[in-house]
């Protein structure tokens, strides 16, 4: 089974008060089956939000418990070249989501999110989104 890898978009959503059953549901199947994933950049968006210290060392302890891909330089490379590409048709997607898009890429992951650069990034890329 492939591990999934949850962008900090859909984990702020699922936090939120209007949360998505879907959503979810989905986090939940993977967290059972063993199969959730994170890198050091959702780690850092999600965990900064935490509002109280409580709550910061909840979400900490929730990603500790994750299989963590680790970003090295070729992460860092393939997310500059898929920036220049998607510049050169366009598209400006932050620098995170380039980063997070081209762990998941070498990571083989399927990515669950809820940010519109995520479907850009996949038109051009072998980005697999769930």
């Amino acid at each position: 089974m492939k591990l999934l890898l949850v962008d900090s978009s859909a984990w702020i959503q699922t936090f939120s008060k209007q949360s998505d059953p879907k959503l979810t549901h989905q986090i939940l199947g993977a967290k059972k089956n063993k199969r959730l994933a994170t890198c050091g950049m959702v780690y850092l968006e999600v965990c900064r939000g935490g509002r109280t210290k409580k709550e910061f060392q909840e979400i900490q302890e929730e990603f500790l418990a994750m299989h963590w891909l680790i970003i090295e330089n070729l992460h860092w490379q393939l997310a500059c070249e898929m920036g220049f590409q998607l510049m050169q048709k366009g598209f400006h997607p932050p620098a995170t989501d380039l980063l997070i898009a081209a762990t998941a890429i070498q990571y083989d992951c399927q990515l669950l999110h809820q940010d519109k650069h995520f479907l850009q990034i996949a038109r051009y890329f072998p980005l697999r989104l769930v």
